[in-house]
């Protein structure tokens, strides 16, 4: 908007405003506040003459909002009060730090995942258990297994930090971990891969709590499956570079050494060039792993399996040298005459071997980093409480700092927008201001906007799900494609054509197994190749290995209307990694493919 319009936009909303013209001001500062992008003293002017025009409007809900926005918390919750809203005046507690206070609003409204967080942060060790413990014995949580694991594990979690009650921790942790593995095989059986991951990274959090390594490895080992299944094949590395990391720190020799192996052996089968790294990862760790027996006085036969297996792998990548190496030290063991005359024979045949340098490339040191876990506990149960109430999920934003400015705007303006609707429609909001709602989450481009856009897709209006896909299509999240897919099925004509839309707009690394997904099954009927190559189209924007992986399979293997799109994408992929494999790929290729594999090549040189 330029300059002289925001001017003139500013000072009719003023004069309106001083003029008692409410609903005129209204209008020129909800349209002067559509600049989210401008500096924080104008926009916060423009709010405080909207808070100020909804105060002569009587509207005091909308009134506190706009002070929430702005942190001025003790004139929010004087209109909160005035309006008779308890759950807001909770959340303005909670952002003044009064968590006792607003623990008590939160519970004496029925928000009692709220209440049980705040009396956490009070330090009210005893009434944040009572409260978990009645929200876990309430109905509404009965058909809910998911989240009854995450009121388990807080409970466990609780009761191991206030006294160290160590029964009740490890009582309310086993059923976490049962409920968890139940409802992640439900969540796998219904195709919400996602959800089932999340199981598995609170699996992850139990492993690491508890120091037990069964715990950590199921876990880990479940979240590569999964990683697997979704052919997200680097992911899965960085997994099993994190697993190895955590074995190595508890001295898990053997199993270090394993998973090295198996890494070795799914990048061979993957196609990828860091399978010999890993064999070689393998072998050293053997040796740590014959060390630790020793030194512990076990028997040598556990040695000498500890050395065979390190040969095996040192054999496969050809370092005789090491493998010479090997046979010494199992000679040197305590095995009896046969095996140590057998060991000895072997090594002579290495006498001659001298050591060499071997290519072995190395998984990228910027991939290999330890990975963070959100608090989903607390994150995913507050999601079920808000239950995908637009209006609910806007204000929890509004005033929270930890969001940058532009979506505490955008949550203000959405929620704004409801509420004024609300109030001329008598309490009802008609499809098309809930189609606005709509487009407002979506420019929220927050992960919290998806239970209410999901929630809003169940609108039959065609002119809402219209609304609710242009939204879905700007958060850049596996679970946004529940809705687009859902789009995708829908009978030609405009709701369809959104979400095609929502297929070109979908690009980011977590897309690709599901752009696979609907490259490989698009809908049935009319406009299925359109959506195969919106779906490949927008694979070919994904700047990794396993997008260029991809897309070399279709260039080899794909019908010949998607070969060429393959190709512009492969020769457009800004990723320099991705040159080695297309190399490997062209050495055995015999096939029509070979000189499109070459002419890639030569255009990357």
């Amino acid at each position: 908007m330029a300059d002289w319009v925001v001017d003139s936009l500013a000072a009719q909303a003023s004069q309106a405003a001083a003029k008692g013209n409410f609903v005129e001001a209204e209008r020129a500062y909800r349209k002067l506040a559509q600049n989210t992008h401008v500096v924080d003293f104008e926009y916060d002017e423009w709010i405080r003459g909207l808070a100020g025009v909804y105060r002569g409007m009587r509207a005091p809900r909308e009134a506190g909002h706009c002070f929430v926005y702005l942190h001025q918390l003790d004139a929010a919750r004087d209109l909160f009060v005035q309006a008779g809203s308890v759950l807001d005046k909770a959340r303005t507690d909670e952002l003044s730090k009064q968590h006792l206070a607003a623990a008590r609003a939160y519970r004496d409204a029925g928000a009692n995942v709220h209440a049980a967080i705040n009396f956490e942060q009070a330090a009210e060790e005893d009434e944040a258990g009572k409260t978990w413990e009645r929200l876990l014995a309430g109905q509404r949580l009965q058909d809910f297994g998911y989240e009854r694991a995450l009121v388990h594990f807080n409970l466990g979690t609780l009761a191991a930090r206030r006294g160290g009650d160590r029964a009740a921790a490890a009582r309310h942790h086993a059923a976490c971990q049962r409920l968890l593995e139940s409802v992640a095989d439900d969540f796998e059986l219904a195709g919400q891969r996602e959800r089932a991951f999340d199981c598995y990274q609170i699996l992850l959090k139990l492993g690491r709590d508890s120091g037990a390594f069964e715990n950590l490895a199921e876990g880990y080992l479940n979240c590569i499956r999964v990683l697997k299944d979704d052919g997200l094949k680097f992911y899965v590395l960085q997994y099993y570079e994190d697993f190895v990391r955590l074995a190595l720190e508890r001295e898990e020799m053997h199993a270090a050494a394993t998973l090295y192996r198996e890494a070795a052996e799914f990048s061979a089968r993957a196609g990828l060039i860091y399978d010999r790294h890993y064999l070689r990862r393998s072998a050293d760790t053997w040796w740590l792993a014959a060390d630790k027996l020793q030194r512990a006085g076990s028997p040598p036969e556990m040695v000498e399996n500890a050395y065979l297996a390190s040969i095996g792998c040192l054999s496969s990548i050809g370092d005789h040298f090491r493998v010479r190496e090997a046979y010494r030290r199992l000679g040197a063991l305590e095995l009896g005459d046969k095996k140590q005359a057998r060991f000895a024979k072997i090594l002579e045949r290495y006498s001659s071997v001298r050591e060499e340098s071997i290519d072995l490339a190395a998984f990228p040191e910027y991939m290999r980093q330890p990975h963070a876990y959100a608090d989903v506990w607390y994150v995913d149960l507050i999601e079920w409480e808000l239950g995908g109430d637009p209006d609910a999920v806007c204000a929890s934003l509004i005033g929270d700092l930890k969001y940058p400015d532009s979506i505490r705007r955008h949550a203000l303006l959405t929620l704004l927008g409801s509420l004024s609707a609300r109030r001329a429609g008598g309490g009802r909001v008609d499809p098309g201001a809930t189609a606005v709602v709509a487009e407002g989450l979506g420019s929220l481009q927050s992960y919290v906007a998806l239970r209410p856009l999901e929630r809003l897709w169940q609108e039959p209006d065609p002119e809402v799900q219209r609304s609710v896909l242009r939204a879905a299509s700007q958060l850049f999240f596996k679970r946004s494609f529940n809705i687009v897919e859902d789009g995708l099925k829908q009978p030609p004509g405009r709701v369809r054509e959104a979400a095609l839309e929502a297929v070109r707009k979908l690009y980011f690394p977590h897309a690709f197994n599901r752009l696979a997904k609907i490259y490989e099954t698009p809908p049935e009927g009319e406009g299925g190749d359109a959506v195969r190559a919106a779906a490949l189209e927008s694979i070919g924007k994904i700047h990794t290995l396993e997008a260029g992986e991809y897309l070399i399979g279709v260039l080899r293997h794909g019908e010949p209307a998607f070969r060429e799109r393959a190709k512009k994408s492969l020769m457009a992929l800004d990723l320099p990694d991705i040159v080695p494999i297309i190399r490997q790929h062209y050495e055995v290729e015999t096939g029509p493919a070979r000189k499109h594999l070459e002419e890639i090549l030569s255009r990357r040189r």
